[in-house]
């Protein structure tokens, strides 16, 4: 089976629709825009795309990532002004990392916890 084009889509969709493609490229571009925003900015740990999957912060590479701009950090001199310059940047990214790390690991417990009370269920019912 040949993948279709993205063009041959635009085009498909332009004429179900009845609007020009250049409106249909612009709404592809700022939605697929939007979401690359997301990732790349660390909003949510999981972004559902209908159509292509989840996708999902992996903590290996977040951890590693804690520990690079850490180690970084701690070599940045604060004295001249590109050094500070640099230390708050890669301050501001680390901030992100390790908020995202939280919302990973509240996301881990609250999976626990629903897990938990499903087996509990799952047991008092048996037994009835």
């Amino acid at each position: 089976m040949k993948a279709k084009s993205y063009r041959d889509f635009k085009k498909n969709i332009a004429s179900e629709v009845g609007v020009h493609p250049d409106l249909v490229d612009e709404f592809i571009t700022f939605y697929y825009a939007k979401l690359r925003r997301h990732l790349s900015d660390l909003t949510y740990p999981n972004i559902t795309v209908t159509g292509l999957g989840t996708f999902q912060i992996r903590k290996p590479a977040l951890n590693k990532a804690i520990k690079k701009n850490k180690s970084i950090l701690g070599n940045l001199s604060k004295d001249t002004y590109n050094g500070y310059e640099k230390h708050l940047g890669v301050s501001e990214k680390l901030e992100k990392f390790e908020a995202m790390m939280v919302m990973i690991k509240d996301n881990d417990n609250d999976k626990a916890i629903f897990k938990e009370k499903k087996d509990e269920y799952k047991k008092a019912n048996k037994r009835i």
